[in-house]
């Protein structure tokens, strides 16, 4: 396994003092995880962002279609695909044609969101997030 690089150390302290901060808010994890034929696997991940957002798991009769790629979902992630996909389900009797406002007033719950890339690329993570060169 690699070392833990500079990045990786203050991410964790910066996710260690986001929980001391915060200790009523649970922490949630998110990794991307595919083999080589694109099938979702269970993998260690490496920490790469810590951040406070936003979770939504949606509920029977939302306009969302249902957990994106078996996950709920992320405000700071998924805003703009759920905005399209809501913007084609709205019917023309709903109380609203606006995506943006059904969207905000979704039931977020508040957490602390750690996103981890696989550990063997946690560094192509880092560099598709323009974090280092």
């Amino acid at each position: 396994m690699k070392q833990v690089s500079v990045q990786q150390k203050e991410e964790m302290k910066k996710l260690a003092n986001l929980i001391i901060e915060n200790p009523d808010l649970p922490v949630v994890t998110m990794t991307d995880n595919f083999d080589d034929k694109g099938i979702s696997v269970w993998t260690a991940g490496c920490c790469c962002s810590v951040s406070i957002d936003y979770i939504y798991s949606p509920k029977q009769r939302d306009l969302l279609s249902g957990p994106k790629d078996d996950r709920p979902y992320f405000k700071s992630f998924d805003y703009y695909e759920a905005i399209v996909e809501m913007s084609e389900r709205i019917h023309p009797h709903d109380n609203t044609t606006n995506p943006e406002e059904i969207w905000n007033n979704l039931a977020w719950k508040k957490v602390i969101l750690v996103y981890a890339g696989q550990l063997e690329n946690a560094n192509d993570v880092y560099k598709e997030r323009a974090v280092v060169e």
